[in-house]
């Protein structure tokens, strides 16, 4: 299974995404076809509605697609190195997610890569010339509903080691590591 914020997600996703567009549109030409053919090549039938109907899952995979579509996955180099980052802390529960692509009523944000846990939220911006002052008021509104952690927003990969390797405990309950947690990957495309 496709576990969001896993090492390759964006990749993964598209492929899936691609293979699930043009499996839907086969899909609704059968359809169609057997239609057709069973009601001697009159377009009135069932199976034309049914056919029209596969138009909205259809169009639910491509929006999903174009909404991932200009982003990538980081490198196994970057990857591993903020991995090493993350060990190095020490702290227990501390996650590590990649290839975030969030959604918000407004905008699509990009996330190389997030650290969650210990009572912070420490993030690296992906793409350059994002609105990192809206990542950050809406990554940081959305977790102080859940619980009180610490959330940073950083452009800088160097500046994102060095802010994970610093890291310390922020006393937070488990109920709220948890729902943040979830908060986070709930955002993710």
């Amino acid at each position: 299974m496709l576990e969001k914020g896993s090492f390759e997600y964006i990749n993964k996703k598209k492929k899936r995404k691609i293979i699930m567009v043009i499996a839907i549109i086969v899909i609704a030409l059968a359809i169609f076809g057997v239609g057709l053919l069973l009601n001697k090549m009159s377009r009135a039938n069932i199976f034309t509605v049914l056919a029209i109907l596969c138009v909205l899952p259809w169009a639910k995979q491509l929006v999903a697609l174009i909404v991932l579509f200009p982003y990538h996955s980081v490198s196994r180099e970057r990857y591993e190195k903020a991995k090493e980052c993350v060990q190095a802390n020490g702290l227990p529960d501390v996650k590590l997610y990649t290839d975030l692509v969030i959604t918000s009523p407004e905008k699509v944000m990009n996330l190389d890569f997030a650290v969650v846990g210990a009572g912070h939220v420490i993030a690296l911006v992906g793409k350059s010339g994002q609105d990192v002052e809206y990542i950050r008021n809406y990554l940081t509104n959305g977790v102080h509903q859940w619980g009180d952690f610490q959330v940073q927003i950083v452009t800088s990969e160097k500046l994102f080691r060095k802010e994970t390797e610093r890291m310390q405990e922020h006393a937070v309950t488990e109920d709220e590591a948890e729902n943040v947690d979830s908060y986070i990957r709930s955002l993710i495309v």
